[in-house]
């Protein structure tokens, strides 16, 4: 994938509902070792994915498909090339889990099932159970199975284990990690996005605040916000974290997260631009401190 242009991306993309937008200027590429898109409940990652997905008209920018607009591109071929996981309450109750997986097939492929359901780690004896009686890591295997049926070249992961135990999202993302299908995954969990995806993109109000390898991202944060998110996951013997009894709503203007930032000067009155932090083609800020942020 990194030969040509990306499966699919963002260019400049504007989103919203009722012309109020609510995702601003995003751009970025799902590139080789999985992207992913990172933030709190309400930053825009789920509006993204169904504009990615052909479920939302942009009001400005593009979603792009093989380097062409989606508006433009062959339906068909994106149908089968980019794959939706969506969370295991998604199955059909009424339909038996052999019939749900086979549901996007050919009839001549449908025989297809049990390799699908031995890929995915299911007994392809499960074909004839109800959703209702298969277990939650079952049930997640089967949605994954369904997605990979048609051989995608992309799956599309919105939180796709936040229903599950801590065990069996291990199996989960054990199984995802193993696959040659590339991905995107939307989550708020750093953990799985760690897990998962070579590059992150972190979203505060609908705006990217900080890109770059996810490792990078991480380890040494150059945003405030993606500080704030990564010492909220709690750890083992370590201090529960605090909180501040700051603001919580984004800023209207200037920065949208200087109501809620330890590091605010009179200069975040002015909205901060998506920079290059360390040279062009690695990571990018949008900080007026973010030299600062990483000295801390």
């Amino acid at each position: 994938m990194s030969a040509g242009p990306p499966i699919l991306g963002a260019e400049r993309l504007t989103l919203g509902y009722g012309g109020a937008a609510v995702v601003h200027d995003v751009t970025f590429g799902v590139t080789e070792g999985g992207v992913g898109l990172i933030g709190e409940s309400g930053s825009g990652k789920t509006t993204i994915a169904r504009a990615l997905l052909g479920l939302l008209t942009p009001l400005g920018g593009e979603v792009r498909y093989g380097g062409q607009n989606l508006k433009y591109a062959d339906k068909r071929a994106f149908r089968r090339d980019v794959q939706p996981v969506f969370q295991a309450e998604s199955l059909d109750p009424r339909m038996r889990v052999g019939r749900s997986i086979a549901e996007g097939l050919p009839r001549s492929e449908r025989s297809r099932v049990p390799e699908l359901m031995e890929q995915v780690g299911l007994d392809p004896s499960l074909a004839r159970r109800r959703p209702h009686e298969l277990s939650g890591g079952q049930r997640q295997r089967v949605v994954i199975a369904r997605a990979l049926a048609v051989r995608p070249r992309l799956l599309i992961l919105d939180e796709p284990t936040s229903a599950l135990d801590v065990t069996v999202q291990a199996k989960i993302l054990d199984l995802l990690a193993g696959l040659a299908t590339e991905r995107l995954l939307i989550s708020h969990n750093l953990a799985v996005v760690a897990r998962l995806c070579r590059t992150s993109h972190v979203l505060f109000a609908g705006r990217v605040v900080e890109s770059g390898p996810t490792r990078e991202l991480l380890e040494r944060p150059a945003h405030p916000y993606t500080r704030a998110l990564r010492d909220a996951v709690p750890k083992i013997g370590g201090r529960p974290p605090v909180a501040t009894g700051v603001e919580a709503r984004p800023a209207e203007t200037g920065c949208p997260y200087r109501l809620r930032c330890p590091l605010t000067v009179p200069e975040c009155a002015e909205r901060p631009p998506l920079r290059d932090l360390e040279g062009p083609g690695g990571r990018q800020v949008a900080c007026h401190r973010a030299e600062d942020q990483l000295s801390l």
